[in-house]
């Protein structure tokens, strides 16, 4: 489970790459997760800009238009990923391990 410094980590690294720009749509392969992944995440959550990222505790939260939140729980993993394009998976990693290629299992959510 990541401590405190790495959950500041992807935080950090959010806020430079996601900040200010819009979700365009949420993919979950996995609902089966701590808590329950509402069904309509996606058409409600889609086309919103992010306009805060703030680490509370061990919980990333998401401040969108219209007054709504995502909160984030990096789990055991600790990470997070960003894929600039589905040919290109180098480098994906948000936190300070800098593990080179997305892993094949824990995929849970696709933004």
């Amino acid at each position: 489970m990541p401590e405190l410094p790495e959950v500041e980590v992807v935080k950090q690294s959010l806020q430079k790459y996601i900040l200010n720009k819009k979700l365009l749509n949420i993919l979950v392969k996995n609902n089966n997760l701590r808590y329950p992944v509402p069904k309509n995440i996606s058409k409600k959550l889609s086309n919103l800009k992010i306009l805060e990222i703030k680490r509370i505790s061990k919980y990333i939260m998401l401040k969108f238009e219209d007054e709504l939140f995502l909160l984030l729980h990096l789990g055991m993993s600790g990470t997070l990923h960003l894929i600039r394009s589905k040919e290109n998976f180098q480098n994906t990693n948000l936190s300070f391990y800098q593990v080179k290629n997305l892993p094949k299992k824990h995929n849970h959510i696709f933004f």
